[in-house]
């Protein structure tokens, strides 16, 4: 890629950081939009501060800059009970994006790429997929050269899997365990995007080497936790639990609906990835 100063948004994040990494080691300028500096693990040749949810913060961001990169996003639970109330997916993934869109295109910036879930094309209208996908038709529609990728569920959030059933000394996981996924490890999905953003491509789908099941992630899970007991528990009892959620905020709620969905349905994108999650897991376990 040629362009001298990538913003990416979003880089104290597992993928965004990699996104920066993999800029850097191509010689490309990283322009870092966060909240809080203090979580970068990159160093980054800029460091702006801002917040997506405060367009006037964003005034400046892109000046000078030939791409961004939207890694920028609610996460998909909320760190703790009653926290990010107002950081919604709508919120963030649709209203917050359009403001950095915006901050883009008065720039001149010629090329935006967003990072999005690929389970979307199979989870129909969730709130979770409607922020995302009604961001992604407003950035085809702006005069910026778009560039939506679509991954399956990185290696980083699986790894919630192990660090749950070590705290709990066992590992509940809701649903069959039937359906397939194929993971991708945050850096090879980070390598995709910045393979493709120079380019003129402008939709992506990249998934891991491997398809498994969730019971199979789930097994792995559990031998990298020690060994752990495994079970899979009922679904409405899942689905009690999300509804539940509705008196902590609407985000949470979402999130977990989301979570469920994706444990119950087949999500397997073309394979862009080369590295493995049983070896991932198994450096867990190391």
């Amino acid at each position: 890629m040629s362009a001298a100063l990538v913003v990416v948004a979003g880089a104290s994040g597992v993928i965004g950081a990699e996104v920066a990494r993999e800029l850097q080691a191509r010689g490309i300028r990283v322009r870092a939009l966060v909240r809080e500096p203090a979580r970068l693990s990159i160093e980054p040749e800029e460091i702006f501060v801002g917040n997506l949810l405060n367009p006037r913060a964003l005034e400046g961001v892109c000046a000078g800059a030939d791409a961004v990169v939207s890694c920028a996003g609610a996460p998909l639970a909320p760190p703790r009970p009653f926290a990010g109330r107002s950081e919604t997916f709508h919120a963030v993934n649709d209203l917050g994006n359009r403001a950095l869109l915006r901050e883009a295109e008065s720039a001149g910036v010629r090329r935006f790429a967003y990072v999005s879930l690929y389970a979307g094309r199979f989870l129909g209208m969730m709130e979770c997929v409607r922020a995302h996908e009604s961001f992604a038709a407003a950035l085809r529609d702006s005069s910026v050269e778009p560039l939506v990728v679509r991954c399956t569920a990185t290696f980083a959030r699986l790894a919630e899997l192990v660090e749950r059933a070590r705290k709990r000394g066992k590992l509940s996981v809701p649903g069959t365990g039937q359906a397939k996924t194929n993971p991708i490890h945050e850096r090879d999905a980070a390598k995709a995007l910045v393979d493709a953003l120079d380019g003129h491509i402008h939709e992506l789908d990249a998934g891991g080497p491997d398809t498994l099941t969730h019971q199979e992630i789930a097994q792995m899970a559990a031998e990298a936790a020690g060994g752990v007991p495994l079970r899979f528990t009922r679904l409405w009892r899942a689905q009690c639990r999300a509804s539940l959620r509705r008196f902590a905020g609407r985000h949470g709620h979402d999130a977990a609906l989301y979570r469920i969905a994706e444990n119950e349905v087949d999500v397997a994108a073309p394979a862009a990835g080369e590295r493995r999650l049983r070896d991932y897991f198994a450096a867990l376990a190391g």
